[in-house]
């Protein structure tokens, strides 16, 4: 593996994660019960909105329209 391709993807993941923490609507994300809060609030650090929609026991579909609509997260896919 290319040590540039490597240190560019690793860059690129961090600004999705600030440019997913930096829209989020935190004061919502924090009134909704356990299982929501922790599931975008793991969506917000990982990226990973399929794990998230499982912690949150919710269609993918279902999770990324309430993540963006609901907590205006920003989608970086």
């Amino acid at each position: 593996m290319d040590e540039e391709w490597l240190r560019r993807k690793i860059e690129q993941e961090r600004e999705a994660r600030e440019m997913r923490r930096k829209s989020a609507d935190w004061n919502f994300i924090k009134s909704l019960p356990p299982k929501l809060r922790i599931a975008l609030e793991y969506y917000v650090d990982s990226g990973d909105f399929r794990g998230a929609s499982r912690i949150a026991d919710m269609s993918v579909d279902e999770f990324l329209y309430f993540a963006k609509e609901k907590a205006n997260i920003v989608d970086m896919s």
